[in-house]
């Protein structure tokens, strides 16, 4: 049967409804040319169902305000509105799309479909919206832990910068006072022989030398010390050879005496023994004890002393012999000093001309020399003051270097250490946030007691309550419009709207089948349908677009 609407409908009569329940209306995804058939209690049950569509709109927004605005540290306010009412529009047009479409008289497949659509929707949009709610609430725990644990870190980072500046600190105050050490040295140095060439200068700029009056003096310092009585006039050949035959018969004057000597020894402990043994005591010579008296020992001694005696005074003899050959030597020493002194003075007049020449030999040395002190001081002061330039440009090297090299150490420390700073001031992304929250719920803190790691095991339970509460809470709001729609009534306007759709689909399966059995072999078929057939399909069509369900 068909739905009869009220026999006292005007199609053309104007809505009695104000804008806000057209609105509804309009949320519901109904019509309001359709709902005018239906009775007042119709159309309050749509309105209401529309009106459910703006809770998860509403909560749409503010949720996206919300996830948005904690996910920047100074969130752009404009951009964050339109993402929000952007998103808001996509569910606010969603849950009407559903509200529209749901139909309480199609296939349990289909409405199930739908309703599994909306549970997906909602479980994504409340942990889009409660994980950012979670790591809000649980933000100060979240930075408390990183603070100890960067703050470690960056105590780490920040010793072993500093250990490294003072290093290269170290490095440059090494490189500046080497440096220094380096140009004093070299200054000392240049100075010291700087002035051991300077001093030389007044000198040879003094010591100016007249050959002729240098002659002249020579002659008179020779003449000065021939005539001093410890002159000693240059050796001739006999006077060597008498120097040589002295010191031969010194040397075996001494031998002689010395040979003396000891044999005037032996004679005395000779002396003694013979004595002893005379005696009958022991002695040098024969330690044995034995009678008093002469006996073979005591001849022996004795003819062994007048042997000594005899060669003793023959040694003497020869000594004296020698103390006089000596001393007639020592004469003749004196006479060939003698005539060597006279021949001395007699050819200190034919040395003049040797000192004029020597004169002249000591100006162009001094010359020559003064030239080469003048050359060496020159030459002193430009190589010093290349070594300095060299000496400067070697420090500015290694100055350079390590500016370098603190520019590389502010590199490698200076950005970490800034970001674990500004890490530590609570400015974290959204991986390290959920990170950190893993950290604060599952794992004990670095400072934390025995007691503290027991109770650790319950954190994960209070974490699990605060987001199941706001996401079942965010979870039921969502799924307000649909679970309203399925929980209320079928009403007239869902049979109003569920007869056409229903009578189409059903038509369709006819037609389908009626299709398919008269026309199963024709797809084989090359030609094409007559024209007869054609016109019997199109009859049939309109055959069945006229039936009802009851027929």
């Amino acid at each position: 049967m068909h739905w009869q609407s009220s026999p006292d409908f005007d199609p053309n009569s104007p809505p009695q409804e104000g804008r806000f329940q057209r609105f509804c209306y309009w949320l519901a995804g109904a019509r309001t040319e359709t709902l005018q058939h239906c009775p007042p209690t119709e159309r309050e049950r749509i309105a209401v169902l529309g009106s459910t569509v703006l809770i998860p709109t509403v909560m749409g927004f503010l949720g996206m305000i919300f996830y948005t605005k904690s996910r920047f540290h100074e969130p752009p306010w404009f951009s964050i509105i339109l993402i929000s009412l952007a998103w808001s529009a996509v569910i606010l047009n969603t849950d009407r799309i559903l509200l529209a479409t749901y139909r309480p008289f199609q296939p349990w497949w289909r409405r199930f479909m739908q309703v599994a659509f909306r549970f997906m929707l909602a479980g994504v949009v409340s942990v889009a919206i409660s994980f950012p709610f979670c790591l809000d609430q649980y933000r100060p725990a979240i930075v408390h832990r990183y603070q100890m644990e960067l703050q470690g870190k960056l105590n780490a980072m920040r010793s072993e910068e500093a250990d490294g500046r003072k290093t290269l600190r170290d490095r440059l105050e090494e490189i500046r006072t080497k440096s220094e050490a380096d140009r004093k040295q070299l200054t000392a140095d240049f100075t010291k022989q700087h002035d051991a060439f300077t001093v030389q200068l007044p000198d040879l700029q003094k010591a100016i030398v007249n050959p002729e009056a240098y002659a002249d003096t020579r002659m008179e310092e020779e003449r000065k010390k021939a005539g001093e009585p410890t002159f000693v006039a240059p050796a001739s050949g006999t006077t060597r050879n008498t120097l040589s035959q002295i010191d031969a018969q010194r040397e075996t004057l001494a031998k002689t005496k010395a040979e003396l000597e000891t044999k005037q020894d032996l004679h005395r402990r000779l002396v003694e023994a013979i004595a002893r043994e005379a005696l009958g005591q022991p002695n040098e010579f024969y330690p044995e004890v034995k009678k008093a008296g002469d006996g073979p020992r005591l001849k022996d001694m004795q003819l062994r002393d007048r042997a000594t005696v005899n060669e003793a005074n023959r040694l003497e003899s020869a000594s004296v012999a020698q103390q006089a050959a000596l001393i007639a030597s020592d004469r003749q020493l004196a006479d060939a000093r003698l005539a060597d002194k006279n021949a001395y003075l007699d050819a200190l007049a034919a040395k003049r001309d040797a000192f004029v020449e020597e004169g002249k030999e000591k100006e162009r040395i001094r010359k020559d020399r003064l030239a080469k002190v003048t050359a060496d001081i020159a030459q002193l002061e430009t190589d010093h003051a290349a070594r300095l330039e060299k000496l400067a440009q070697h420090t500015a090297a290694l100055e350079a270097d390590h500016a370098s090299g603190m520019k590389r150490h502010d590199d490698t420390y200076l950005p970490p250490i800034a970001r674990v700073e500004q890490k530590i001031s609570g400015i974290f992304d959204p991986m390290e946030e959920t990170i950190g929250l893993y950290k604060v719920i599952f794992e004990p803190a670095p400072d934390a007691t025995a007691d503290e790691r027991k109770d650790g095991g319950y954190k994960w339970m209070a974490g699990a309550f605060q987001f199941l509460v706001i996401f079942g809470t965010l979870f039921v709001l969502d799924l307000v419009p649909i679970m309203a729609k399925i929980f209320s009534r079928p009403g007239p306007y869902d049979v109003l709207v569920e007869h056409p759709e229903y009578v189409a689909n059903e038509n369709l399966v006819a037609y389908k089948t009626t299709y398919s059995n008269e026309h199963r072999n024709s797809w084989e078929d090359d030609e094409t349908p007559s024209d007869k057939n054609l016109l019997r399909s199109r009859k049939l069509n309109r055959k069945l677009s006229l039936q009802t369900p009851d027929e």
